[in-house]
């Protein structure tokens, strides 16, 4: 569920007023011990067009009314973001992620468990470096969730090499005093690819399904800030936007001790699932996926290309709340 096809915003990120146990896999540690820089690679365009303001398209879709946080203001924001190390984030760039060193093995063909808890590993110890290049947010998906309902701070940062594509999420609500570390891993040497979702404790990488299923059934979400001056590097955040709306189909790993949940009813409205199919760009949509649903249309992301029809909304509206 991803796109960057909308408006031009103003520029964010500047006042506007008013996602382990550690596992040594030698062959993949030398290779990252190698400088890492997020200039490597081609040069990538610092003028992606810019994301849309989230705005409430009043659809009726949402659990709860949309937050407007008027009190978190942008200093409050950038000095929240700050917290987590202010060397870490708002580091120049030229490509948005990062190139990693090339993989140990020639001709791999699926990547071991320990493998991508490596992968994950070294995209926090370049975080934690100085060496990534982070965009910093207020969470449009994360905010809004019912449970939550207070801005989720979000560092996320992306690396890559021919047979992996790595995400860190370092966030925390406006309350927490400590980040959390997460990390997705997507398994391109696996057709069709595979994504490793996990949580990064002091023990290491602890790969986790079910709750991050619910919102990341197609992979990692496209950016989307839940206001548009709460972004630091508006650019780099539409650059590692449209990075992620280029991902290929994927399916989700689930370990034996977080197994995929009961997904419900399918979702096969015509206006959904021309993507979201079996043979589609995306994976099929189930009723457990109903929140990200719920905001990403209401804030006018999917479909990727027009807003829907009232009627279509009456649709929509009528399977999210059917009850077996």
């Amino acid at each position: 569920m991803s796109t960057l096809d909308h408006p031009s915003p103003r520029i964010a990120g500047r006042p506007s007023g008013g996602w382990f146990r550690p596992v040594l896999f030698v062959g993949l540690l030398v290779a990252a011990v190698f400088p890492v820089r997020a200039t490597d690679g081609p040069t990538k365009d610092k003028n992606p067009k810019p994301i849309a303001p989230a705005v409430s398209t009043g659809t009726g879709l949402l659990l709860e009314p949309a937050l407007t946080l008027p009190e978190f203001t942008w200093e409050k924001f950038a000095a929240a973001m700050a917290s987590v190390g202010p060397e870490k984030i708002q580091r120049p760039w030229t490509n948005p992620v990062v190139t990693l060193p090339p993989h140990p093995r020639a001709d791999v063909k699926g990547l071991t468990e320990a493998e991508v808890k490596t992968y994950m590993t070294e995209a926090k110890r370049l975080f934690s470096r100085g060496e990534a290049v982070p965009l910093s947010d207020v969470g449009l998906i994360s905010t809004q969730e019912d449970v939550i309902r207070k801005p989720m701070l979000n560092h996320i940062a992306a690396f890559s090499n021919s047979v992996a594509r790595v995400y860190l999420l370092v966030q925390k609500t406006a309350t927490d005093t400590g980040w959390s570390y997460f990390s997705i891993v997507q398994d391109l040497t696996r057709t069709p690819v595979l994504d490793y979702f996990a949580e990064l404790k002091k023990e290491g990488p602890k790969f986790e399904g079910t709750s991050c299923y619910k919102c990341h059934s197609s992979g990692p979400l496209a950016i989307h800030p839940a206001r548009e001056d709460l972004v630091l590097d508006a650019p780099l955040a539409a650059a590692i936007g449209r990075h992620i709306a280029e991902q290929p189909r994927s399916r989700f790993f689930f370990p034996e001790d977080s197994p995929k949940p009961d997904p419900g009813k399918p979702l096969t409205l015509k206006f959904c699932a021309r993507c979201h199919a079996e043979d589609g760009d995306r994976d099929v949509l189930h009723q457990v996926h109903s929140h990200p649903i719920r905001v990403l249309v209401d804030f006018g992301y999917m479909p990727p290309n027009r807003r829907l029809k009232p009627e279509e909304i009456a649709e929509l509206k009528a399977w999210l709340e059917h009850k077996p």
